[in-house]
């Protein structure tokens, strides 16, 4: 039998990644408390997913989040939270479908989702406290900004679309 090994460095057991992904959907429903049943149920759907991570049980239960928030004030801090806990839970929901729990992940390999990850989120954080912070004119709030963030999502999506098809 060959005693070869594969040096990857600095390593994380796959399990690990499932493990964060229930404690962020959990810590996000903690900080954000949204009523007891919708908290009991974004930590067994958290839980599921991460047992089961084909299902997509991981992206349900992120979907209590943004729940919460509609459902109560949406302070700055609590926003920011949401933010943060809904991007990083979809971005360890789907690495566990390309990660089996029982292998090893090597730091250095995470690190390119890292960087992507804190990118994305200096810019959200900071449009959603500039959206926040924009006094509400005649009582009707920001009802623009929503038509307005879908077609700009929207165009954005086309022309990433229509970069990777040429």
């Amino acid at each position: 039998m060959s005693r070869d090994e594969l040096a990857i460095g600095p390593a994380i057991p796959g399990f690990a990644l499932r493990i964060l992904g229930v404690a962020v959907a959990a810590g996000a429903v903690i900080a954000l408390q949204p009523a007891p049943f919708w908290q009991v149920a974004a930590f067994v759907l958290a839980g599921a997913g991460a047992v089961f991570p084909r299902t997509g049980l991981a992206w349900v239960a992120l979907m209590v989040v943004p729940l919460a928030l509609i459902l109560d004030d949406a302070s700055p801090s609590r926003t920011a939270i949401a933010i943060a806990a809904v991007h990083l839970g979809h971005v360890l929901a789907s690495l566990t479908l390309a990660i089996p729990g029982r292998s090893r992940v090597a730091l250095a390999a995470l690190a390119p989702t890292a960087r992507r990850w804190l990118g994305i989120q200096l810019v959200s954080q900071a449009v959603a406290a500039a959206v926040l912070l924009v006094p509400r004119a005649g009582g009707s709030g920001l009802a623009w900004a929503a038509p307005v963030g879908a077609i700009a999502v929207a165009l954005l999506a086309y022309l990433l679309l229509r970069r990777t098809n040429s």
